[in-house]
């Protein structure tokens, strides 16, 4: 495994740990890249987070490079402080017109989860609210000062237009959904607004009281937004494994451990897996099932076939080399996406599970090149077609005729 990569795994997490220190220590000692690790960082949300593990252990390394860590802590901080002030306004606009909002993923973690706002950096303000009010709240949002973004979007899609405002120089993005998930493979549990916003929990933000998930929703809900996407979205990012780590960590004696076996069992399966990126406390290690055997290939490895990497980005590398990372992703990957219980269930994955899961994208692209190109005029194929989810058609990687579009939910 790559150094860099080791040292950034090492710290997904907030709390320190003996062996992660132990083995940090020795990552640094062996370590000489660090202009690289320092771009690898920022571009995993991890720069906080690096700069808060390193000054725990004693290394060695260039003062600039801890200078520009602690540089992008602060920076992270103030944009964050902005964010957090607009979301304060948010909430009070939905407040007045009595309209219930849950806070998702950084915003809300970044106050309850880290020490230090700082440490957990955000792109955007992620909002969900019931479908019946998702309409009115982004005409709230429009006649407060915030501007569409123009892009391509379905009407059914999880989430409207982004919003955008400029504050103190800074473009803040608000994203009001209606839905959690995208309606196409790897599928997804229906969860009900009205359930999570009676179990949702409440926090502080800019003197408004606010509200996000329970700790099981949170957790699965992080869990399948960053390791179980769609095969054409973007790679998780580290920061995702810390937001993980540091809730089961914290809340561990308070997680309904029962709930989360029979209700959500895919994240329950995942979580033994994160221990190779960053080890388990002894008191996590007894809730969570029995570590694997042996260490899975490709730690922390995402999947890099088609069709999450177009094959346009992919001319120069040997067909041999494109089928390789298209069919046979890294076990560890595998085990975190689709949560085999046991070796026969793993085997049934690589071979049959991940193929088939991958012939349904080709299926879906073929008829999308059937249809541009005025080849299908059956009213039965677009019928199929239509089923398999027009939001799939309109947001998903089409890789066909300049089609390609990434889309990050």
């Amino acid at each position: 495994m790559n150094g860099h990569r080791t040292i950034l795994q090492l710290c997904s997490r907030i709390e320190t740990h003996p062996d992660q220190q132990a083995l940090l220590q020795k990552s640094c000692n062996d370590f000489s890249g660090w202009e690289r690790l320092r771009f690898f960082a920022e571009e995993q949300g991890m720069g906080p987070l690096l700069h808060h593990h390193l000054s725990a252990v004693d290394g060695k390394w260039p003062e600039a490079f801890f200078r520009g860590m602690l540089v992008s802590r602060v920076r992270h901080k103030q944009v964050n402080s902005r964010l957090l002030n607009t979301l304060g306004s948010v909430l009070r606009v939905f407040e007045a017109e009595g309209v219930p909002v849950l806070v998702l993923k950084g915003a809300a973690l970044c106050q309850t989860l880290y020490p230090d706002i700082g440490l957990r950096p955000m792109r955007d303000i992620d909002l969900l609210l019931a479908k019946e009010d998702v309409q009115h709240g982004h005409d709230l949002l429009r006649k407060n000062g915030f501007q569409v973004y123009p892009c391509v979007r379905p009407d059914d899609h999880f989430h409207l237009s982004p919003l955008y405002k400029s504050v103190d120089s800074l473009q803040v993005c608000v994203e009001l959904h209606h839905g959690l998930f995208p309606s196409c493979p790897p599928g997804y549990l229906s969860l009900s607004f009205r359930d999570l916003y009676a179990n949702g929990r409440s926090f502080d933000v800019d003197g408004v009281t606010a509200y996000m998930f329970a700790r099981e929703e949170m957790l699965y809900h992080l869990y399948e937004h960053a390791f179980h996407t769609p095969l054409t979205y973007e790679p998780f990012k580290l920061i995702s494994a810390a937001d993980i780590v540091a809730l089961v960590e914290a809340e561990h004696a308070e997680l309904d451990w029962e709930k989360i076996a029979s209700m959500y069992p895919g994240v329950f399966r995942a979580l033994p897996c994160f221990h190779y990126l960053t080890p388990w406390t002894d008191a996590v290690l007894r809730h969570i099932p029995p570590l694997p055997g042996s260490v899975p290939a490709g730690v922390g490895k995402s999947f890099r076939g088609w069709p999450q990497v177009h094959l346009s980005e992919q001319k120069q590398i040997p067909l041999a080399t494109k089928i390789h990372r298209t069919f046979c992703p890294p076990a560890w990957w595998l085990l975190v996406y689709y949560t085999p219980a046991g070796l026969l269930s793993l085997f049934w994955c690589r071979i049959f599970g991940h193929t088939k899961h991958v012939f349904w994208w080709g299926k879906l692209y073929w008829r999308i090149f059937l249809d541009e190109n005025g080849m299908t005029a059956s009213s039965d194929q677009k019928a199929q077609k239509s089923r398999m989810g027009s939001s799939v058609l309109k947001n998903g990687r089409l890789v066909l005729k300049g089609l390609v579009r990434k889309f990050r939910a």
